[in-house]
């Protein structure tokens, strides 16, 4: 082949290549990035009374202060919410301190609604690849709901509430007095041991210990309030209404509701202080993915299901290359006997994808 020849064959190969990937559309994502905490372990005796008295708790990192369920751009809480974490191989440990200047709270029986006080909450999905998880609910008097979660209220999972973890552990530490709005407070807090062999255990048996991976989230709903008779009541409009309560969360779920386990923390039990100095590190790349990937399955669940709106979105997806956090992306729509599968892969060969229940497999095929 002469040079002549040469030049225009890679013209050609240019000019073909040029044309296939403009006829690709591309989308700009910013995808948030959840938190991620570091666990470490402890090995001395916890008492649960609502108090830091414990060593162990001196050496464990406290998290950001919660902000608006909705991301940081919304209005910032006017209560400072901030929680730790230890791990033996019995229990998860949580302490949350909340500023609060009037601490109430009516609710007394076990698995009743406890967010119609105002309240501190826990969610726990040990594998994020599976669909279900749990939930714990304790307002000031430490009256708990514990319930359990098939899948998210988006795919209408059953719950569980006669769902109980017997052995979970609660002290409540209130910082002035309760029911009492002739005085000021500042706040109550909440130490938890959650028992770890049967919150793993909805995750079928899968092992836990050092470097396993929980997506754990906190929130903590905050009512106005209003007296009526001297007592504490949540806070109406003129018209009678009740106001809207205040949802205050650790990773933000970018949206009002608590469960998008997509958007909880990352938190990692780790061995010592030494590793958690060294802090904890996720995949930019597959948190990304991973994002994308609900991103896309949230718009599907929201499309009628007919056969057009199957080709509508098995089109765009195969004609969209998504730019996410300054990595690129394709995905793929498969119809299936039972529902969907999206697709979503990243050039190193990394490819998540996920079904109508919220079942995620992975794989690192190039």
């Amino acid at each position: 082949m002469n040079m002549y020849s040469l030049k225009k064959s890679i013209l050609l190969i240019v000019t073909l290549y040029l044309g296939c990937t403009s006829s690709l559309s591309r989308e700009y994502l910013n995808l948030p990035l959840p938190k991620f905490y570091g666990v470490q372990k402890t090995t001395v005796d916890m008492t649960m009374d609502g108090l830091l008295n414990e060593e162990a708790w001196e050496n464990a990192e406290w998290t950001d202060l919660f902000m608006d369920i909705q991301g940081p751009d919304m209005t910032k809480p006017y209560y400072d919410t901030k929680v730790k974490m230890l791990w033996d191989k019995d229990y998860f440990y949580i302490y949350a301190e909340m500023e609060e200047e009037h601490v109430w709270g009516d609710i007394e029986e076990r698995d009743a609604v406890i967010f119609y006080n105002n309240d501190f909450e826990v969610f726990i999905k040990p594998n994020e690849r599976q669909p279900y998880y749990a939930e714990f609910e304790v307002n000031a008097l430490g009256t708990l709901w514990d319930l359990f979660l098939a899948r998210p209220y988006r795919r209408n999972g059953p719950v569980l509430d006669e769902w109980d973890i017997n052995g979970t552990k609660i002290g409540i530490d209130i910082k002035g007095s309760l029911n009492n709005p002739q005085d000021l407070d500042q706040g109550w807090s909440v130490e938890m041991a959650i028992p770890i062999a049967p919150v793993n255990g909805i995750d079928r048996g899968h092992s836990f210990g050092v470097g396993s991976m929980w997506r754990v989230n906190f929130s903590r709903v905050q009512w106005e309030f209003q007296l009526n008779n001297g007592k504490y009541e949540k806070k109406t409009d003129a018209d009678g209404r009740r106001l809207p309560e205040n949802n205050w969360v650790w990773s933000p779920q970018m949206a009002i509701d608590m469960h998008r386990p997509e958007h909880w923390g990352y938190v990692y039990f780790l061995d010592n202080k030494i590793q958690t100095e060294e802090g904890v590190e996720i995949d930019p790349t597959y948190a990304t993915a991973y994002q994308l990937l609900f991103h896309l399955y949230r718009q599907q669940l929201s499309i009628d299901q007919d056969d057009s709106g199957k080709k509508q979105v098995a089109s765009k997806l195969e004609r969209t290359i998504y730019e996410a956090n300054n990595y690129s992306y394709t995905a793929k729509y498969l119809p299936t006997d039972l529902g969907f599968e999206l697709r979503v892969q990243h050039d190193s060969g990394l490819r998540l994808s996920i079904n109508q229940d919220g079942y995620i497999r992975s794989s690192n095929e190039k």
